[in-house]
C-alpha cells in the first residue's frame, strides 16, 4: 500500500502550500529549468515537491507521487540502505534501482542534500537516469571480456608508445603475470633494437589513420631471456577521447619452429635415404666379407690339415725308423722326437676340427696327448695310471702348443724315470683357471729326481726345455718340488681363456 502524507494545494507545477525563506520555490523552479535531472524535495521520506523532468523520467503523474513515500519506488534490494539514509538525513551520493510508473526498474544516480524548506527539515534529491550509461558500461565490460578471451595478443598504446591496455594473451606473450607489469611501459622496451626504425615508420602511417598489417618483428619477454617471433597489425583508434593505436599480435614462433622442423625433416629424410643406401652397401660388403672369411677359414683349415698330415707322416716315418733300428740305445731318443711331433700334430688336428679360428679346447687336447704318451711308453711291467683332470678351457693355440710340449716333457720323464723296475705309480695332470690365471700341475708319486744319477743327464735336458717353454707363457712362473714322495711341477700363467665346464 502506498503511503501518503497530507499535502496542500499546488501551483505552477509545484507544491506551494507553504511559503519558506530557506529554499524558495522560485529557486527550485529556476534550477529545474537549467537541469535535465529530476529534482525532488522530501520530508521524512515523503515527496513534497517534484519537477517536470522527474515526472517525465519516471513516467509518473504529479498526483501519483506527491505525498507518497520514496521507499515505494525503490527496489527491495536497495530499501535497507535507503531507510538508513532517510534516518540520517545527510549529504549522500549513491546509486539505486528505482521503479518507474510503468513498473520498469531503472538504474538511478541519487544525490541528496539536507535543506530547510518552508521552515522544515527536508532533503533536496537530484535523480539521474543512468541506465544507458550502465548498459554502455556493461557492453564495454563484455567487449573487454571478449577481447581478454581473444586468443591473439591485443595491446593498446598512446601516441608516445605507452601501453594503456593488454589482454591476457598479450600478457602471456611477454610472460607477464599481471597487467601492472606492462602498463605504462613503452612498446619499444619489448622490441629488439633492429626493429625500432620500422616502428617509427609505422607511427607516421598511424597518425594518418592508415592501417599497418603483416609486420614481422622479434620481441623479448620480461627478463629478456626468451625471444618471440611476432606478426603484428596496427589499427588507429580513440582511447579516452585521445588518439591511440591498437596492436594485434600473432605469435609466429610455433610456425617458425614448424617451418624449421619441416626443413629438418627434409634434411633427415635425405640423410635417411643416404643411410639406407649405405646400409645396403654395407650389407653387400658384409656378404662379400663373409664369403671371404668363409674362404679364409676353409684355407686355414686346409693349411692346418696339411700341416697335421705332414707332421703325422714325419711321426710315422720316425716310428718305422725306430722299429728298424739295430742300436736300441737310440730308440728312446727317437721316441722323444716322435712324441714331440705328435704333440704338435695334435694341435693342428684340434684346430682343423674346431669352429674357432684361434682357440682350441685345451682339455680335449691334453687328454689325447697324455693317452698317446701312455701308449707310446707302455710297458707291461710298469703298472702306471695317468689321471688327467682339466676344466674345459678354450685357449689360443700358441699357449696350447706350449702347454702341450710342457706336458709332453714332464709326463714322459715321469713314465720313464719316476717308477723304476716294476714299481706301481700314478701321474696326475691338472689344468684349472683361478681368476685371470691358469694353473697347470704335473705330479707323480715316484722316487723323485736324483741329481747325482748319471742316467738322469737326458732328463735334465728335458727339464731345461720345460724351463725355456715356461718363459714363452705370459707372466709364466714355475715351482718345482721333488723328494721321496714324488715330483711336482706347478706352472702358472696369464691367458685369455674361457671356461666352459668341468671335464674329467
Amino acid at each position: 500500500m502506498i503511503k501518503k502524507a497530507p499535502v496542500s494545494n499546488t501551483s505552477g507545477g509545484f507544491d506551494v502550500s507553504k511559503k519558506g525563506t530557506d529554499f524558495p520555490q522560485d529557486l527550485f523552479k529556476t534550477v529545474s529549468e537549467l537541469t535535465t535531472d529530476g529534482l525532488a524535495i522530501t520530508e521524512k521520506g515523503f515527496f513534497v515537491l517534484v519537477n517536470d523532468q522527474l515526472l517525465s523520467t519516471f513516467h509518473l503523474k504529479r498526483e501519483e507521487i506527491i505525498g507518497t513515500s520514496t521507499l515505494d519506488l525503490i527496489h527491495e534490494d536497495d530499501v535497507k540502505r535507503a531507510i538508513s539514509e532517510v534516518e540520517q538525513n545527510r549529504k549522500i551520493f549513491y546509486e539505486l534501482k528505482v521503479r518507474r510508473g510503468d513498473g520498469v526498474y531503472i538504474q538511478t544516480e541519487v544525490r541528496g542534500h539536507p535543506i530547510q524548506f518552508d521552515g522544515r527539515q527536508c532533503r533536496l534529491l537530484i535523480l539521474r537516469d543512468i541506465t544507458p550509461r550502465k548498459i554502455t558500461e556493461k557492453l564495454f565490460i563484455n567487449y573487454l571480456n571478449m577481447i581478454d578471451a581473444f586468443p591473439e595478443a591485443i595491446c593498446v598504446h598512446d601516441k608516445s608508445g605507452k601501453i594503456l591496455f593488454s589482454n591476457r594473451s598479450g600478457l602471456r606473450l611477454v610472460n607477464a603475470k599481471k597487467q601492472s607489469e606492462v602498463y605504462g611501459k613503452n612498446v619499444l622496451e619489448f622490441l629488439l633494437p633492429e626493429y625500432h626504425g620500422l616502428i617509427k615508420e609505422d607511427k607516421l602511417k598511424i597518425e594518418k589513420m592508415e592501417v599497418v598489417t603483416g609486420r614481422f618483428v622479434k620481441i623479448h619477454q620480461l627478463g629478456g631471456n626468451v625471444l618471440k617471433s611476432v606478426e603484428s597489425s596496427v589499427v588507429p583508434i580513440e582511447w579516452g577521447n585521445q588518439p591511440a593505436a591498437m596492436v594485434l599480435c600473432h605469435d609466429a614462433s610455433l610456425e617458425e619452429q614448424i617451418e624449421k622442423s619441416e626443413i629438418a625433416k627434409q634434411v633427415m629424410q635425405s640423410v635417411n635415404e643416404h643411410l639406407q643406401w649405405e646400409i645396403a652397401e654395407h650389407k653387400n660388403l658384409g656378404a662379400r666379407l663373409k664369403k671371404m672369411i668363409e674362404e679364409k677359414e676353409w684355407l686355414l683349415k686346409e693349411v692346418n690339415h696339411r700341416v697335421k698330415n705332414n707332421l703325422q707322416i714325419i711321426t710315422s716315418i720316425l716310428n718305422l725308423q725306430i722299429n728298424q733300428m739295430q742300436d736300441k740305445k737310440l730308440v728312446p731318443v727317437m721316441r722323444e722326437f716322435q712324441n714331440r711331433f705328435y704333440a704338435l700334430s695334435s694341435i693342428y688336428s684340434s684346430l682343423y676340427h674346431t669352429e674357432a679360428d684361434e682357440e682350441i679346447d685345451i682339455s680335449a687336447y691334453l687328454k689325447d696327448l697324455t693317452h698317446n704318451l701312455f701308449v707310446s711308453y707302455s710297458d707291461p711291467q710298469k703298472r702306471i695310471i695317468i689321471d688327467c683332470q682339466t676344466s674345459r678351457i678354450f685357449m689360443d693355440y700358441d699357449h696350447a702348443i706350449t702347454c702341450g710340449l710342457i706336458v709332453n716333457e714332464l709326463v714322459s720323464n715321469s713314465i720313464k724315470y719316476a717308477f723304476p723296475g716294476s714299481k706301481k705309480g700314478k701321474i696326475n695332470v691338472l689344468l684349472k683357471q683361478v681368476g685371470r690365471k691358469v694353473r697347470l700341475e704335473i705330479a707323480d708319486n715316484g722316487v723323485g729326481i736324483k741329481v747325482k744319477d748319471k742316467k738322469r743327464s737326458r732328463v735334465s735336458l728335458g727339464l731345461q726345455l720345460v724351463d725355456s717353454l715356461v718363459t714363452q707363457l705370459k707372466n709364466g712362473t714355475v715351482k718345482k718340488h721333488t723328494g721321496s714322495d714324488g715330483t711336482k711341477y706347478a706352472i702358472a700363467f696369464t691367458s685369455n681363456v674361457i671356461t666352459k665346464k668341468s671335464s674329467k
